[in-house]
């Protein structure tokens, strides 16, 4: 009979090579899958940074709008009141000028 020794040798080193090549393309299909997840990742998170940036430049231009209709309207409503006062100080000095008569 012939020494199994070096059969059980050599088949354990064919199945660890086997097994060493099966991890090393299970890694880099690992790497690649991980690779692929990050660049969809970064280009989401650079989509959703530029809408954001769009989201605030309108926003920007908004405010600016919204606060110049405030002040024109504040400044109709001082307008008004100012000639509503000039209409109330008239109507006071006619009732006066009336009640002396």
């Amino acid at each position: 009979m012939s020494d199994p020794i070096p059969l059980i040798y050599i088949t354990s080193s064919i199945i660890s090579i086997i097994l060493a090549i099966t991890a090393i393309w299970f890694s880099l299909s690992v790497e690649r899958r991980l690779k692929e997840n990050f660049l969809r990742l970064k280009d989401l998170i650079e989509l959703q940074h530029t809408r954001t940036q769009e989201l605030m430049d309108g926003m920007e231009s908004e405010s600016q709008y919204i606060q110049s209709v405030v002040y024109e309207t504040q400044a109709e409503i001082h307008e008004t009141l100012h000639k509503i006062l000039e209409n109330c100080q008239i109507s006071e000095q006619n009732k006066e000028q009336n009640k002396k008569k």
